[in-house]
């Protein structure tokens, strides 16, 4: 039986997944390693690896940032399936703002701390934490997250260069304030999910990729 390995948005962890209902055996969450100075995404995303199995087929799944470090150990180790969710599947599909983030490489100009504050004012409205119990735990994310990895990480999403192949599944809430779905075009759609909705709209997210592993 193949095995499925999380991995969670910036700085979060597997509480992002908790109230998925997958077929098959237990998930295992990835955790996040502390960048090295200047590491590239790709050389990250094979330090990564070290924490997965080699004896049994692969099933990746990632949540925002952690849907393009999937895709980039995708090229690394051969998989049965990679299922994105929350995520974008190539640079094109950044939103208008974000691409002139990335030309003009603007949130290079603001410290870390400075970065993780605007997180803790405006993170709710922008990840659609919509309960007081989401909310509370996004904050817990930001206040916890390292500010320099959470420097590195934004900058390797906005410089991302895609090499791999779609993924199997993409799967996208048409309120999603991250990564707007009229950039996205083609995911499987989840009709007022926002970028939090592996925990909001964790049924509807569990039957799309339960009908993939089906």
């Amino acid at each position: 039986m193949a095995q499925i390995y999380f991995i969670s948005g910036l700085g979060a962890d597997e509480r992002v997944f908790g109230r998925l209902k997958l077929t098959g055996k237990p998930g295992i969450t990835i955790r996040w390693l502390q960048p090295l100075e200047g590491e590239t995404i790709q050389h990250y995303a094979q330090r990564l690896t070290g924490q997965m199995g080699t004896t049994e087929e692969i099933i990746l799944i990632g949540v925002s940032f952690g849907g393009i470090i999937a895709q980039e150990i995708s090229r690394l180790l051969p998989c049965k399936k990679v299922i994105i969710i929350s995520s974008i599947k190539s640079q094109h599909k950044l939103s208008r703002f974000m691409r002139l983030v990335r030309i003009t490489r603007l949130n290079r100009l603001f410290p870390a701390p400075v970065l993780k504050v605007t997180g803790l004012l405006f993170g709710p409205y922008f990840f659609n934490a919509r309960t007081p119990e989401d909310k509370q735990l996004l904050i817990s994310y930001i206040r916890n997250t390292d500010p320099l990895y959470l420097r590195w990480s934004i900058d390797r999403l906005l410089q991302w260069e895609s090499t791999a192949g779609p993924p199997d599944l993409h799967i996208h809430g048409t309120a999603d304030r991250i990564f707007p779905f009229s950039y996205i075009k083609s995911a499987a759609a989840v009709k007022g999910g926002g970028h939090f909705m592996t925990l909001d709209r964790a049924n509807e997210v569990s039957d799309l990729i339960n009908q993939l592993l089906r």
